[in-house]
């Protein structure tokens, strides 16, 4: 996109870089956000605008502050339109410049944004502005303020949405909120996000240092041996185990600051743990029809429209028949089904599957495999999560793998990069050769 109306030739992006940051402690440019360096982000959002990028890392007079770094540039460059901005700024994104740069049209001398009643970076000065920047060079006033008023530059009030990007960082607190502020970003672009998750109980550890982002549109599969973690990932994903340390987010919540009760109402829920806990003489409408408010043993008959929502879902799982069949009179493969259909029911966006083909026989294995894949594949369908501790149980459908061990994430990504024999003899402590068949896998172990 061409950010300039007036002359897409004519702009140039200067990023001041120069000096110490006093309140931390070293140079601006050493300073680094999630491990790269406040100038690599800086300049990253600068090339966004395709105009030339210079770096003003030394002034030509030292000891102006900023209009030093602005008079530099301008001798620098011949650039009429210059795009001022500040390393200390590494949040700054395209859609601030295409805002800045807008309100150029009503100015003949540059813009500066407004926050709090002062202005700051980033701002646009044009080249005749520099005889107002020298007046304010030859006086005491060197100062932002003082070259907005003697140019009687355009004031643009900042909308509020736009304050985080437009936040500078001159202490560690502030590091510490920009972290937090990634955080969130990523967080709500995510299904599910975990950074640095840590469980200990009486001082054994559980699981240690776990990092996962979920995306949407991606379908993984959990790896790992019994007694791994797998299960204490999926306690703390759903709330039912606190961790020691680190941060967990899901559908753009965060655990400790929402309420997680609500939340499991988004994130169904098929396990081995559930299907233990059904009243074996509820029909199996009903039992689906309770995966409404997540309710298990429920009293009283459910409404009229649950019972047609949960008929849809029998159809879903391919499960009509079953309709007035108990609990109790079900094959594995046939309350699996209706596990998904009962977890389907709140609508979840995310849908967690823990070992589901456990107890079953390799027939009813194969034909709930095959309606996993086809609900993986309906785009109006939850993210799936599958955890298994058997390659042969991975369809094609999923796209990622996460592979844990003794509590430590030994390899995650995309499938056919990260699941090999090399990850799974490490995963599962044991010589194995990983073999495709056609679309799915399965492991030679070699004692």
């Amino acid at each position: 996109m061409n950010l300039n109306p007036l002359n897409p030739t004519a702009g140039a992006v200067c990023i001041l870089a120069g000096g110490q940051s006093r309140r931390m402690g070293r140079s601006k440019p050493s300073v680094e956000l999630r491990g790269r360096p406040f100038i690599e982000w800086v300049r990253r959002a600068a090339q966004s605008i395709g105009w030339p990028v210079l770096v003003i890392d030394q002034d030509h007079i030292k000891g102006l502050g900023p209009l030093g770094g602005i008079d530099t540039a301008l001798k620098r460059t011949t650039s009429d339109l210059l795009l001022f901005l500040s390393c200390d700024m590494p949040l700054l994104d395209t859609e601030v410049f295409q805002l800045l740069i807008r309100q150029l049209r009503a100015s003949d001398t540059g813009v500066f944004p407004v926050i709090d009643g002062y202005v700051g970076f980033p701002f646009l000065l044009r080249r005749s502005a520099w005889s107002h920047l020298t007046d304010c060079l030859n006086t005491d006033t060197r100062s932002l303020q003082a070259l907005a008023a003697k140019s009687a530059a355009r004031r643009w009030k900042v909308p509020t949405i736009l304050g985080s990007t437009l936040r500078n960082i001159n202490t560690p607190q502030d590091l510490l909120a920009a972290e937090a502020w990634l955080d969130q970003q990523d967080a709500m672009r995510s299904v599910m996000m975990i950074k640095g998750l840590s469980i200990r109980r009486d001082s054994i550890p559980i699981l240690s240092g776990i990092h996962w982002t979920v995306k949407k549109g991606e379908q993984w599969v959990v790896l790992g041996a019994n007694g791994s973690g797998k299960t204490s990932l999926l306690s703390a994903i759903t709330g039912y185990m606190t961790p020691t340390e680190g941060h967990l987010w899901a559908l753009g919540k965060k655990y400790g600051r929402s309420d997680w009760r609500q939340l499991r109402k988004r994130i169904g829920l098929v396990s081995s743990s559930i299907r233990q806990m059904m009243a074996e003489t509820e029909p199996a409408l009903h039992t689906i029809a309770s995966g409404r408010d997540a309710i298990i043993d429920t009293w009283g008959s459910p409404s009229k429209s649950d019972l047609t929502a949960a008929r849809k879902l029998l159809k879903l799982v391919e499960c009509e028949y079953l309709s007035d069949r108990p609990w109790a009179v079900l094959s594995q493969g046939e309350r699996q089904r209706i596990l998904i259909g009962r977890a389907l029911m709140a609508r979840p966006e995310l849908l967690i599957l823990d070992e589901p083909c456990a107890g079953l026989d390799p027939v009813a294995r194969e034909r709930f495999l095959e309606f996993i894949e086809r609900l993986g594949n309906d785009p109006s369908g939850p993210t799936l999560v599958l955890v298994t501790h058997h390659v042969e149980e991975i369809t094609p459908v999923f796209t990622h793998v996460i592979m844990i061990r003794e509590g430590k994430v030994l390899a995650r990504g995309p499938r056919k990069q990260t699941l090999n024999s090399k990850n799974l003899s490490e995963t599962f402590q044991a010589n194995i050769k990983l073999r495709s068949n056609g679309e799915r896998l399965n492991a030679i172990i070699t004692l």
